[in-house]
């Protein structure tokens, strides 16, 4: 059922600050939302009222639902209004709304809603206001009513569950995300992939139907051209809300969240494809692979994929995805055959010049919607520090991502290049000194602060020192962590504490230091808990960096490692990322890690005669050392 309701909208000036918005129905006065941006108040006001009739429109009987569509013909007019007390006078404008009903000429505001009246033949409203920001507009939306009130069905006792049917379109609005709903301010617009979307736009608008993939890099801007096309499609057809044809996204956890008996989710999963198929919607997932855990039990094999593939194979429904190079891999690890039912879209990495065109496109966007204004140098600085410390991730994506949080911090006001090395600063943690190329960082200086913590292990700080002056030159190998040192030593010397010294200067706080004790993980196969596998993605090292790339990694007792641990370490130290279960990538490259181990400790205190002086003893650690790991291994140790 297709409505037309009058909607309410007023704007008031709080004194500071842009205009807030409040909108509801006329004649009702509930729901009612507020905020700031009135493109996402309308789009918040006709989701809670679609929500609100679909549930009048389920009852017995509709006098409440029929209410709601009660839309005269209007007309309005403002008047001066001057309130006379004993004390005061007030001078007040309102909005007034003159229609025709039942034979009589009623006006009301909706400022005062209790209050009607009749006009009389010949008499009329003055003072039509000439300026304001309260008006009448009209929401169109769509909603589903059943042809027939269900009956109450009996009570089953023996049954386990809910056995009310399932409505497909109740549960996409329950489990899915709307895109046509975010037009237009609330999706991202991409320059420069005309040729990409058109191809997006040819196949997703065909009769084919076959499943498209989007295949990228992180942040490359797939999801950005998704976003693109969905608000070209609303453009053209004049309205966010027409009930065919939507792209919805859907995660694969949200569609069996909250399905505890056999069969539930089968249910919601085949009513959502049967919705998807007669209005012609577009599924658009985010996280393919977890199609394939979702669902799978101990008990039961079946999983989302595994009931989502012979309709991508009939090409029933219409399914846009997006992944990873990486991810695709081990999706064809997987299933092949899932794998080969899509139609691959690769997307690539601007150039340098498209990125800053890009870039300087999303700025624009951006001070129209905070209200502020970067500076010149704003750019080539995020420029610079994304690209330095970015690692992992593509243009313009993570560019852009730092363009947006300094808009959002900085809403109204100026964005200048200090700005955005201190939000920088807030989110890896490293001084504004080491970041700022313009800025000086003494040697002596490192010396000192580290020293505070740490006494008599002058060579580990000097190491450090040294490490942190050439990361700062931007000298080191970006493509490499910063450091891996090899602490040795007997047990109490200070290891771990030095660790915690270098976290604490480097990166502004003690904690962010990672540590794992090595000999937890001395037995076969131990090394996926490190990396994770399949069915348990999380592992603890990969996870670890990517919720925080900033940090120093200690490896405790690695000498009692399982050599499969090694092989994983040996990947981390000379590429620098490391790729878990999923195809999800970590990147070490702003990490250092640093080893600690006892060998040599036994041959440096097991000599005869006289005491061996500190650079015997530090020859006999490097030799132990040497003895124990595999050349390449120790080669890639930079103390």
């Amino acid at each position: 059922m297709n409505l037309t309701l009058p909607i309410y909208v007023e704007g008031t000036k709080p004194g500071v600050g842009g205009t807030i918005y409040r909108a509801r129905p006329l004649f009702f006065a509930q729901p009612e939302v507020k905020g700031d941006q009135l493109d996402r108040l309308m789009t918040r006001l006709t989701r809670d009222l679609g929500q609100l009739l679909t549930r009048l429109g389920r009852q017995a009987r509709h006098e409440e639902l029929t209410s709601y569509t009660f839309n005269p013909p209007l007309s309005q007019q403002r008047l001066e209004l001057i309130l006379l007390l004993r004390r005061r006078t007030f001078r007040c404008r309102y909005l007034f709304l003159v229609f025709r009903q039942l034979g009589r000429r009623l006006a009301f505001t909706p400022s005062l809603p209790e209050v009607w009246f009749d006009l009389v033949r010949g008499e009329t409203l003055r003072d039509r206001a000439t300026a304001g920001t309260a008006y009448v507009s009209a929401l169109d939306l769509v909603v589903h009513l059943p042809v027939a009130p269900r009956r109450p069905e009996k009570k089953k006792f023996l049954m386990l569950g809910d056995v009310t049917p399932v409505e497909g379109a109740a549960e996409l609005r329950r489990v899915g995300r709307c895109l046509d709903w975010q037009y237009p301010n609330d999706l991202d617009r991409v320059e420069l992939r005309d040729a990409e979307l058109a191809e997006l736009t040819r196949l997703l608008d065909g009769a084919e139907r076959r499943p498209l993939l989007l295949l990228g890099p992180r942040q490359v801007g797939k999801s950005a051209l998704v976003h693109e096309y969905v608000y070209r499609k609303v453009h053209e057809q004049g309205s966010a809300f027409k009930d065919k044809h939507n792209v919805w996204l859907l995660a694969p956890a949200r569609l069996i969240s909250g399905m505890s008996f056999v069969g539930q989710w089968e249910n919601r999963l085949l009513a959502i494809l049967k919705e998807a198929r007669r209005r012609e919607h577009i599924l658009y997932f985010d996280d393919v692979l977890g199609l394939f855990q979702a669902g799978h039990t101990a008990n039961a094999t079946l999983s989302l994929a595994g009931a989502l593939k012979p309709y991508l194979e009939r090409r029933e429904v219409r399914v846009l995805a997006e992944m990873t190079p990486e991810a695709f891999r081990v999706l064809r690890e997987q299933d092949r055959g899932f794998a080969d039912l899509f139609h691959l879209l690769p997307l690539r990495e601007p150039r340098e010049e498209e990125t800053r065109r890009i870039l300087i496109s999303v700025q624009r966007q951006l001070e129209g919607q905070h209200r502020c204004r970067f500076d010149l140098d704003v750019l080539p600085t995020v420029l610079d520090l994304v690209r330095r410390y970015g690692g992992g991730t593509a243009f313009p994506g993570k560019a852009a991502s730092l363009l947006r949080q300094l808009a959002v911090r900085h809403h109204g006001a100026e964005v200048t290049r200090l700005a955005a090395l201190d939000e920088f600063h807030v989110r890896s943690g490293l001084a504004v000194t080491f970041l700022d190329r313009q800025a000086r960082l003494d040697r002596e200086e490192i010396l000192q602060s580290m020293s505070r913590q740490v006494i008599g292990q002058d060579a580990a700080l000097h190491a450090a020192a040294d490490v942190i002056g050439i990361a700062k030159a931007r000298l080191n190998d970006p493509d490499r962590p910063l450091a891996a040192f090899l602490f040795l030593g007997p047990t109490g010397v200070g290891k771990t504490h030095c660790a915690k010294a270098i976290a604490a200067y480097l990166f502004g706080d003690a904690d962010r230091l990672v540590r794992f004790d090595l000999n937890e993980y001395a037995e076969p196969g131990s090394v996926t808990r490190l990396v994770g596998t399949f069915r348990q993605p999380e592992g603890l090292l990969t996870s670890a960096i990517r919720r925080q790339p900033f940090a120093v990694v200690l490896f405790d007792e690695v000498e009692k490692a399982h050599p499969e641990v090694f092989d994983v370490l040996l990947q981390v130290l000379g590429e620098g990322r490391l790729t878990d279960a999923l195809g999800r990538t970590a990147d070490f490259t702003n990490a250092l890690i640093i080893l600690t181990s006892n060998l040599g400790v036994r041959e440096a205190e097991s000599g005869l005669g006289f005491r061996l002086d500190d650079a015997a003893r530090e020859l006999q650690f490097v030799q132990a050392a040497e003895r124990f790991f595999r050349p390449e291994f120790f080669n890639r140790l930079d103390r």
